[in-house]
């Protein structure tokens, strides 16, 4: 490049201002010799911001739960009834498996099952069968304060019982007017107490607060069929309605009343029978100890053949007494239960005394139960027994 032009380029250049000097955010400004202006401070640090509120949980939460019971029988062979007391071994009472969901404050669902249904093909046969069976399939929606109501597959509380969960219950087995009498005990019959159905319900749910009591009701309209069976026998549902008083040490107190206009029979030799149920149960707890008592009456009469008007009742009322704490506690208890299901028999009375010892083991969330039964029979039947159970909850 020719030596004038390059001379010229470069005057040029010198004569152009120079660019600022570009500042970082929060830094001191200043002119040309970096002196910092009359009265600027430093900006102060902006304060931290309040956290964000967390969403409101608007889905079910999920709570799986379900308990395992096994027992070992051994019952009393009666010499002149082949079915009686020959079966001793291990018994699957329940192993149960359900999810409890929850939506706050306005609803809940509870679904479980059972794997250790007892199935037999005809009565009084000492051969059965486990399979899976629905135990509970319902959902309460709250509708205002403790009101809430239910609908699906549950159990009334017409059975004063269903207020005491299986893995409480003080003894192995339910009493006599709840679970009847169980094949190759004795001569098997049905219980009085209807067990679950379908239906629904309007209830006010009993929760104690301090040492005042609670009121709660129940009135459910459900089946009047049989406890597994898919829809009702006939056009009339069941209906009935119970009153309960909870206290804040588990104590309670039960009556109901139900009307089951039910069908018996395959066509075309099918008949109407209607039930007129009373109950009433209750818990005391005073201490170490707890006594209890139930009875059921059962009215049965029959519009279609006309027949004699049936009454069936049952009862019982036990104690138990806790004798230990800790980290394992032991319970001694007695109980007595009667059970005439039919005045149209004469000799079909049972009775029960039964002592029983529980110890929990609540490290392993464990109860083990001993338990002997002596059985008085009008029948003359010799079937008293010996059962030692097992129950761990998942």
């Amino acid at each position: 490049m020719d030596v004038r032009v390059r001379g010229a380029l470069l005057a040029v250049a010198l004569t152009l201002p120079l660019p600022a000097l570009a500042q970082e955010p929060g830094e001191a400004g200043g002119d040309a010799t970096g002196a910092a202006p009359v009265d600027q401070k430093k900006p102060e640090a902006p304060a931290d911001p309040a956290p964000a509120p967390e969403p409101a949980n608007t889905g079910f939460t999920w709570k799986p739960y379900g308990y395992l019971r096994l027992q070992y029988v051994a019952a009393q062979n009666d010499p002149n009834v082949q079915f009686v007391g020959r079966d001793d071994g291990f018994e699957l009472q329940n192993a149960r498996v359900g999810v409890l969901g929850t939506l706050p404050d306005r609803a809940v669902f509870v679904v479980s099952i059972d794997g250790a249904v007892d199935e037999r093909t005809q009565i009084n046969v000492p051969e059965g069968k486990l399979r899976v069976g629905l135990r509970d399939a319902y959902a309460d929606v709250f509708l205002s304060g403790a009101v809430v109501a239910r609908a699906g597959f549950f159990h009334s509380l017409v059975d004063p019982e269903s207020l005491v969960p299986d893995t409480s219950r003080a003894f192995v087995d339910k009493p006599l007017e709840s679970r009847g009498v169980r094949a190759t005990e004795g001569y098997q019959t049905q219980g009085l107490t209807p067990g679950r159905s379908i239906g629904a319900a309007l209830r006010l749910v009993a929760k104690p607060e301090g040492t005042a009591p609670a009121f709660g009701f129940e009135v459910a309209v459900q089946n009047g069929a049989d406890e597994y069976a898919s829809n009702n026998d006939n056009d009339k549902p069941a209906v009935s309605a119970a009153g309960l008083v909870r206290f804040a040490n588990e104590s309670h107190v039960v009556a109901a009343v139900r009307y089951n206009p039910r069908t018996v029979g395959d066509l075309p030799f099918r008949q109407d029978e209607d039930d007129l149920m009373v109950s009433g149960g209750a818990m005391v707890t005073a201490g170490p100890v707890a006594v209890g008592a139930g009875a059921v009456f059962v009215r049965t009469t029959f519009p279609t053949t006309g027949g004699p008007v049936r009454n069936g009742l049952g009862g019982h009322g036990q104690l138990m007494v806790n004798v230990g704490g800790g980290a394992m506690p032991i319970g001694i208890g007695y109980r007595f239960c009667i059970f005439d299901p039919s005045s149209l028999i004469t000799t079909d009375r049972v009775m029960e005394h039964t002592a029983g010892v529980v110890l929990g083991v609540p490290t392993y969330r464990m109860r083990v139960q001993l338990q002997a039964t002596h059985v008085i029979e009008q029948r003359e039947l010799s079937n008293s027994r010996v059962q030692l159970a097992a129950e761990v909850s998942l």
